[in-house]
């Protein structure tokens, strides 16, 4: 638990840095948004801890999404797809709930 809250530090702490640096308030406040997307998505996908293989692959779209930010803050290129990526799996664990009953509860 204090490995992830360290993570999520040094993610605001970047940003912070990012927009200290570069003065560009746009970009912050879209990288929080979407910092604020993907923390979001990894809370609602602690579900999904019924379905191992779901939960792991929820886990590495995760990571993408978080790598996209970053690569957002470095190069400032913004792939808006990859921070949606984890919606995937959690709608994929909605569909398999809703076919099969709430046995994965």
């Amino acid at each position: 638990m204090g490995r992830l809250v360290a993570w999520i530090l040094l993610t605001l702490a970047l940003i912070a840095l990012d927009a200290y640096r570069r003065k560009d308030l746009r970009k912050s406040f879209v990288a929080l948004g979407s910092f604020a997307l993907i923390l979001g998505f990894a809370a609602m996908g602690l579900n999904m801890r019924a379905i191992l293989p779901l939960f792991v692959a929820h886990i590495l779209l995760i990571l993408f999404a978080w790598s996209a930010l970053l690569y957002y803050l470095l190069r400032g290129r913004y792939y808006w797809w990859a921070f949606w990526l984890p919606a995937l799996s959690l709608a994929l664990f909605v569909g398999l709930n809703f076919l099969e009953g709430s046995r994965y509860e």
